[in-house]
């Protein structure tokens, strides 16, 4: 977060601030539980990553990461994009 400029809180109202804490612990506990499903699908040894272009291309988030993932980052995709969706 070392490219992020410093922030002035004091513009926004006391409501606001509640919402902002609010919305950024709300965030921050689903990254936790999508941080623990990813552990938990790379501890069963499966794919967690599927190549939205050609579904027979998988990644386990394990080792070097694929050309087709480096590409769809590099094209402004995040790893949560290429999850294999497990319902």
């Amino acid at each position: 977060m070392s490219n992020l400029k410093p922030f002035d809180f004091s513009l926004f109202s006391d409501k606001q601030l509640i919402d902002l804490d609010a919305q950024v612990r709300q965030e921050v506990k689903r990254r936790r539980e999508l941080a623990q499903s990813y552990r938990q699908l790379s501890e069963r040894g499966g794919p967690v990553y599927r190549n939205p272009s050609n579904s027979a291309e998988t990644w386990t988030g394990r080792g070097r990461q694929p050309k087709w993932v480096r590409n769809a980052l590099a094209k402004g995709a995040c790893l949560e994009d290429l999850v294999i969706d497990q319902h």
